[in-house]
């Protein structure tokens, strides 16, 4: 009797921190969602509901430095190297992993979409670098 109860506790436990994680990201094309940005006039409100915690992945094209001094990765996609969006990352240890990015390699990270408006590329915050 005791061990069921404590099988039936540590299910509960189980399933409460599965629910906590929450859902996988949902991967975006980089360059489906530039296309919808710039339908919108270069503004990112009318997308930012549905852009939480995507996986989203391109080429980098430089790792640049903020006004602030914290680092930018600027990126796009193989097939459009243009600069599509700038990923800020979520904490100092995926900063150190994004400056250790260089240009021309490919790249995925999970991202927050962030509002942008009146620029020509998409903001992304919170990145974790995978």
């Amino acid at each position: 009797m005791q061990s069921r109860a404590i099988f039936a506790a540590a299910s509960i436990m189980l399933a409460s921190s599965m629910a906590m994680a929450g859902p996988a990201p949902k991967a975006v094309d980089l360059a489906k969602l530039y296309g919808h940005f710039e339908k919108a006039g270069y503004s990112s409100l009318e997308l930012m509901k549905a852009t939480k915690q995507v996986l989203i992945s391109g080429i980098v094209l430089e790792v640049a430095e903020s006004f602030s001094g914290n680092s930018i990765l600027k990126v796009g996609t193989p097939a459009n190297p243009q600069e599509l969006a700038r990923l800020s990352a979520a904490d100092d240890a995926q900063e150190d992993k994004l400056n250790a990015l260089q240009a021309g390699i490919k790249f995925k990270a999970v991202c927050d979409l962030a509002c942008s408006s009146g620029v020509r590329y998409m903001s992304f915050q919170n990145c974790v670098i995978k």
